[in-house]
This record gives structure tokens, C-alpha cells and sequence, in this order.
């Protein structure tokens, strides 16, 4: 019952950001009613933190954040990996810190992994962070709610020189010496709401508090000149980068081997996701010409049983498709044997900055080395 509320909810926000016609007066009332309540507040919120009534702390190493000002959907995640595997490439020793969302150490906090081994499941870390876990080589991952916690955990256990915390543009409870805010290319600020009307998950002109802007999800068309001039009004001339969501690989689990994604092309498939945007998979999917024959959308964070997966296949074999095909991310939250047939495949996905990829280098190398 939760999950299909969680569900509806969700699609209510993206129909209330992307189709504005489609609400009936009433939905529409009650949601921007709400939306300036959670407006005031979170303008109350930051209001407080910036007049010390609220109090920030401070850790002893640099600390890099990297959020975004919509709800889900501009690849906080694989940007953190990104980022920590390029800082260990400067020398530097990198540990990640994420809250954990849904996971059951949420609260309490604790290491999903020492940079060798994962010491927690799926469960008990979230999903994200296990994601993470498994695709950071030597580098630890922590989660906890209480950023601050983590992070004297992860300084006590592992002496980083520099903490990579995933989500944190809202956390204004820790000081950070770099504040990296993703924006979505295609819908960088949403329809201009907040929560629940729309997106925002805070007022457009908090972008002010970024030391730079990433363009996420950029494919080359998408026209960022008024995005561009919005993000100048607030921020001046901080940075502002482009980057691109690629597909990487197809792993197949009951084989452990990999494929290249464009073997997709012409492919007939059944998909599905619970991710914050499914409508992203679906379409890079197209993208690489599959061929969809069908398509299951889940909450974000969904975590399948045995049920869903009978579900899932039986729908796939009564549409004849070739494989099934998911995300790295729901992979992670299959938490049941996966039937053997059709065949499962895992699209991964990694972060490509292009010709643009040396000058950011640079620019991190400039902020948190050479201190400029």
C-alpha cells in the first residue's frame, strides 16, 4: 500500500512540473497551497543557519559536496563516483559519505565499506550507497543522516584528506570548501515550484550558495541559454560545466560477463525501474534503438521481492521479448532469486564531461589542492 501511495505521489509531482494543464483546479490548488508552506519553511530553515541561530560545524579536511535543487533525477550518484575516483587519481585519500536513504543504518549511521570489502547489504546501507560501495576501488563508504557523525567516523577509521558527500546541498548543518550543484539540462529548475507543485526542492535563487554548476544529462541539444542567464543573475560568474549520461556497459549477472550497450540495438525488451526519473531509462533505452515491447515503472528505492520478479517475467515471456533489461541501481535492490529466462541485463551508466573534462579536473584541482 505505501510504495503504490509513494508511487502515486511521485507522479503527481511530475505531472504537476511537466504538465501543468493536465490538474484539475482543485489538485492544483491544494499542491501550491502546500508548495508555499514548504517554501516558508525551507526559507526559514536557511534563514536561521545564515543568521547562527542554527549552527554549523566544521570537520578537519576539506569537504566536497554535491547536490541538486530538484528531486531525484540529475545523477547525484554516478557524479560521486565520478568525482571520488578522479580526487584518488590526484593523490589524494578519499572517503564518500551519503545518507543512506532508506536503509536501515540511516539513523545510526556506520562503514558500508573500508574501500576492499562491503560490510553492509542492500538493506541496511540503501541502495545508493551500496552502489557506490561496489563501484569505488579503495575508497571508503560511510552513511549516516548526521553528516558530521560520518564524517568524524570516516576521519577516525581511514585519515582522508578529503570527504565526498552525496545529496548534501541542503545540508547546511556541516561546512563544506566546495559546494557542486547539479542541474538537470533538459528541466533545470523544474516549472519554477516548489515541493509539492513542482521540483524545487528549495527557491531557485539558492543556487547562490554553489561554488559551481554542472549541467547534467547533456546530449548536445538541449538549449541552456535562459538557464544559463538564470544561474548568472544568482551566482555571477561562477563555473558553470556540461556533462553527459553514458551508457557504459551491459553486465549479465547469471553469466558475470559484460556486453557492449549498443548490442541493444534492434533487441526486443521488457524493462523496468524504480529510479526517480524511470522515464530516463526508457529513454537512453531508446536511445541505443532497442526495441521496448514493454515497460514497469516502481517507486525510487523500490526493493523487488519474489512477487515482482514472477511479475516482471511472466508480463516479459507473454510479450516474447529476447532479455529483460534494468538499471545498476534496481539490480542492487533485487533482494530474491532472479528466474533464469529471459535473460537479465544491467545497463550501467557513467559520467562523461567531454572536451570539458581536463578544465574541471582542473578546477577541483584548484579548489581543494592549491587552494584557490
Amino acid at each position: 500500500m505505501i510504495p503504490r501511495l509513494q508511487n502515486r505521489i511521485q507522479k503527481v509531482i511530475i505531472q504537476a512540473d511537466t504538465d501543468d494543464q493536465r490538474l484539475s483546479r482543485p489538485v492544483e490548488r491544494i499542491l501550491y497551497t502546500c508548495s508555499r508552506i514548504y517554501e516558508l519553511a525551507v526559507r526559514l530553515r536557511i534563514y536561521l543557519y545564515e543568521n547562527g541561530i542554527f549552527k554549523q560545524r566544521s570537520l578537519p579536511c576539506k569537504v566536497i559536496s554535491i547536490g541538486n535543487i530538484t528531486v531525484g533525477g540529475t545523477g547525484k550518484t554516478p557524479m560521486t563516483q565520478y568525482i571520488a575516483n578522479l580526487l584518488k587519481g590526484f593523490g589524494l585519500k578519499v572517503a564518500v559519505l551519503s545518507r543512506g536513504y532508506g536503509g536501515l543504518a540511516q539513523g545510526s549511521g556506520g562503514i558500508v565499506s573500508d574501500g576492499n570489502k562491503i560490510l553492509m547489504p542492500p538493506d541496511v546501507s540503501g541502495d545508493e550507497p551500496q552502489l557506490l560501495a561496489s563501484g569505488l576501488n579503495g575508497i571508503p563508504v560511510l552513511v549516516g543522516k548526521d553528516r558530521y557523525r560520518a564524517g568524524r567516523q570516516a576521519i577516525e577509521s581511514f585519515a582522508p584528506s578529503v570527504l565526498v558527500l552525496d545529496d548534501a546541498f541542503q545540508h547546511l548543518a556541516l561546512k563544506r570548501d566546495l559546494n557542486l550543484l547539479l542541474l538537470d539540462s533538459a528541466t533545470p529548475f523544474g516549472n519554477g515550484h516548489c515541493l509539492p507543485r513542482g521540483r524545487l526542492r528549495e527557491p531557485p535563487e539558492q543556487i547562490l550558495r554553489a561554488s559551481a554548476f554542472i549541467f547534467t544529462r547533456w546530449t548536445g541539444k538541449n538549449d541552456l541559454t535562459q538557464a544559463t542567464s538564470m544561474v548568472r543573475a544568482h551566482a555571477g560568474e561562477r563555473p558553470v560545466f556540461k556533462c553527459a549520461h553514458v551508457p557504459e556497459s551491459l553486465f549479465l549477472p547469471a553469466r558475470e560477463e559484460f556486453l557492449d550497450p549498443r548490442s541493444l540495438k534492434n533487441r526486443r525488451l521488457f524493462a523496468f525501474s524504480g529510479i526517480a526519473r524511470n522515464d530516463n531509462f526508457r529513454n537512453t533505452l531508446s536511445d541505443l534503438g532497442a526495441d521496448i515491447a514493454g515497460f514497469q515503472e516502481f517507486p525510487d528505492h523500490h526493493r523487488y521481492s519474489s512477487h515482482d520478479l514472477e511479475t516482471i517475467w511472466k508480463m516479459a515471456r507473454d510479450l516474447n521479448v529476447d532479455n529483460i533489461v534494468t538499471t545498476e541501481k534496481d539490480y542492487i535492490n533485487i533482494q530474491t532469486e532472479i528466474p533464469p529466462t529471459p535473460e537479465l541485463l544491467v545497463l550501467t551508466i557513467s559520467i562523461s564531461f567531454g572536451n570539458e573534462a581536463e578544465t574541471f579536473a582542473n578546477y577541483l584541482k584548484s579548489k581543494l589542492i592549491d587552494g584557490n
